[in-house]
């Protein structure tokens, strides 16, 4: 029996180990001599053909065997996703992976997967079909992957905005590609899963966005429609505390039809239909029809404690137009007052047209606004028109608590001025009523003091308390005292 404790066979065993190790490490050291500097052009092609990225090497290329084979690159330019020679950004380092079999010559040299470090990519919107068809185009059996990098997105030659990326990795197998992204936007944690499967015409993709940071996690199915290539059709659903979002879609000649919906949160229940154009410039036709308004939870919600909420949407974008019809069938509040309503808002070139707003007060009347929110110079007003029906004046002047020396014959109320976002403040330009013959219209002093009453609880109330029930009533009784 053969021991291993020999003399003669431990020999054996260090010289062929030591043999196999020499043969592996010369094998391995065969692209250090390669000439990598006069077939820099063969290199930029193998990189194509293999990941389809048009690069531009500028520097010396490095070899390295630890901790795999591979080619080490630095400040490359990148020309684009397709054989372009525009440039669209650079990388700091980029690092090629090769396969072991592939070492023996700079002929026969491969990749089986590339990494971008510290790449700066800028796409224009104008160009991000050129980026679809790269996802979608092929299966990326050998992965691609950028790492602590940044995408910015322009319009024209302007930044729209930029994901600071962690990681982001393309990769697929047996006609199923996938994308996966981790970043930040908007100083925000952002993580991308995209999926395509099969590679025709009619693939399905599903894409799902998630910010793990404020809990908002949203998916969307994209189906082509077999008989009509230029449409789409699909499902977006977003996830947020107590909020839910469901929509179904078509897409066609670039406008994104709402044909269905289910909208639940903390706020109302409703449904959302309508059209949308999102390029060059956002447009849109809408109907919200809401079942259910909480208007307690809207007094209580961060948007109105936060009393400046509204000042710091102003000015609008001026790329954002078009209408929105809201209808509310029911309203729940602890004053119900107020049980139903319906607006018809216009966006206009940073302004808000507010053509009509109805609240149908309960037993009582109802209440018309119109007006525009805009900036007037540096300040964000809202010039409004207001028109208060009451007619049933007994129960209006019971619910306000009005004495009954100070009642009047009651005709439609009408109240021009404007308000002050930033600062609440309210100026009363004139307060009339409209008589069947003629309108009536309340002296300077009058309408001063009515003035001076509404600023005095504005200023004194946040502005959730400034639509609670006794705030409201004090407000109304200013008019009869």
């Amino acid at each position: 029996m053969v021991r291993i404790n020999q003399t003669g066979l431990k020999s054996f065993v260090f010289y062929v180990s030591s043999f196999i190790l020499l043969t592996l490490f010369i094998y391995l050291g065969i692209p250090f001599f390669f000439d990598y500097k006069n077939n820099q052009s063969d290199l930029e092609r193998k990189i194509f053909e293999n990941f389809d990225l048009n690069l531009s090497i500028t520097s010396r290329v490095k070899y390295n065997i630890f901790p795999s084979p591979r080619l080490n690159l630095k400040d490359v330019e990148i020309l684009g996703f397709s054989e372009s020679s525009k440039n669209i950004g650079s990388v700091k380092k980029v690092i090629l992976k090769i396969p072991f079999k592939r070492l023996v010559s700079l002929k026969k040299l491969d990749f089986d997967s590339i990494e971008l470090i510290d790449a700066a990519i800028n796409i224009k919107i104008s160009e991000i079909n050129n980026f679809k068809k790269y996802l979608n185009n092929r299966v990326r059996e050998k992965p691609i992957q950028l790492t602590k990098s940044k995408i910015n997105l322009l319009n024209k030659t302007k930044l729209f905005f930029n994901i600071d990326i962690k990681k982001l990795r393309i990769s697929g197998k047996n006609l199923f590609n996938k994308l996966d992204l981790k970043g930040r936007i908007f100083d925000t944690k952002i993580e991308i899963n995209y999926q395509n499967k099969n590679f025709n015409k009619n693939s399905e993709k599903n894409v799902e966005i998630w910010f793990p940071e404020i809990g908002l996690n949203s998916k969307l199915s994209i189906n082509p429609d077999k008989k009509n290539n230029e449409t789409i059709y699909g499902r977006v659903s977003v996830f947020f505390p107590s909020n839910q979002i469901y929509l179904d879609y078509i897409l066609r000649n670039k406008i994104f039809n709402i044909s269905s919906s289910r909208l639940t949160n903390n706020y109302f229940k409703g449904r959302l239909f309508g059209d949308l154009i999102l390029f060059p410039f956002s447009t849109f036709d809408l109907k919200l029809d809401i079942d259910l308004l909480k208007f307690k939870n809207i007094l209580n919600s961060r948007f109105i404690n936060n009393n400046k909420f509204l000042s710091q949407l102003i000015p609008i974008n001026k790329k954002i137009n078009g209408n929105i019809i809201i209808n509310v069938d029911k309203v729940a509040s602890t004053s119900n007052i107020i049980n139903s309503g319906n607006a018809n808002l216009e966006f206009k070139n940073s302004v808000l047209m507010v053509k009509e707003i109805k609240l149908i007060i309960n037993k009582i009347g109802n209440i018309k606004f119109a007006g525009k929110i805009f900036q007037q110079k540096k300040k964000k007003v809202f010039i409004f028109n207001t028109k208060i029906n009451l007619d049933n004046p007994e129960i209006f002047y019971s619910r306000f608590l009005i004495q009954k020396k100070n009642r009047i014959d009651l005709a439609p109320i009408n109240l021009l001025g404007k308000i002050n976002l930033e600062s609440n403040e309210v100026k009363l330009d004139k307060i009339y009523l409209e008589n069947a013959l003629n309108q009536e219209e309340l002296d300077e002093d009058k309408l001063f003091f009515i003035q001076e009453r509404i600023n005095e609880i504005f200023s004194q109330s946040s502005l959730n308390n400034i639509f609670k029930y006794s705030n409201l009533r004090k407000i109304i009784q200013s008019f009869f005292n």
